[in-house]
């Protein structure tokens, strides 16, 4: 299986990616658990391509959350795996899939050698995102985690910061003409499709 012959080739260890991870029977999940590799996993994309359910509650804490290019939208990731794992039978609570969320600054930290990433400590890189949220409840450490889940959209994202340069503020990219380039897609779609449909 596919794993196993991934573990016997060496490309099974520490440090390196599995996207997906669909398929994989109990032994799999074992060799994953144990091998210190990170798990992408991709809900969405997953569902909207058919392949599939990625048991990720089974794949142990190293499991962060990705899109595979479905858009941008990682609340609605998050949503998606909290609900997905519920509906295949998973103890998981609002919290594990939080931790997923998580788990992906975890996994870009590792990557790219940013040890800080995702923290806000001292000499870590200045990436902030600030929400425009007002819950209808209290939002307290206990809820956190079910306001994230599901009071929180992409539509609350209000500001973006990246190594200390605004890219969002008030809702509005800093650095490209949001109109501009939605305008220049919809001239470029057309093309693209007739070009995708003589393939």
């Amino acid at each position: 299986r596919t794993v196993e012959r991934l573990a016997q080739d060496g490309a099974l260890a520490e440090g390196d990616l599995i996207a997906h991870g669909v398929h994989l029977d109990d032994a799999e999940l074992a060799l994953v658990r144990a091998s210190g590799a990170w798990v992408a996993h991709n809900p969405r994309s997953n569902m909207n391509n058919a392949v599939g359910y990625a048991p990720a509650p089974k794949l142990g804490p190293r499991v962060g959350l990705g899109t595979d290019g479905i858009d941008g939208d990682m609340f609605a990731e998050l949503r998606t795996c909290y609900l997905e794992a519920r509906t295949h039978g998973a103890a998981a609570d609002p919290m594990w899939s939080v931790e997923r969320l998580g788990a992906g600054a975890a996994i870009a930290a590792a990557s790219f050698g940013e040890p800080s990433l995702g923290t806000l400590d001292h000499g870590a890189p200045a990436d902030l995102v600030i929400l425009d949220y007002d819950p209808p409840t209290p939002l307290e450490s206990a809820n956190l985690a079910g306001h994230l889940l599901f009071g929180v959209s992409s539509a609350s994202v209000r500001d973006v910061m990246v190594a200390g340069r605004w890219i969002v503020k008030d809702h509005r990219h800093q650095l490209i003409d949001e109109r501009e380039l939605a305008a220049s897609c919809r001239r470029a779609a057309p093309e693209i499709w007739a070009k995708m449909r003589g393939y």
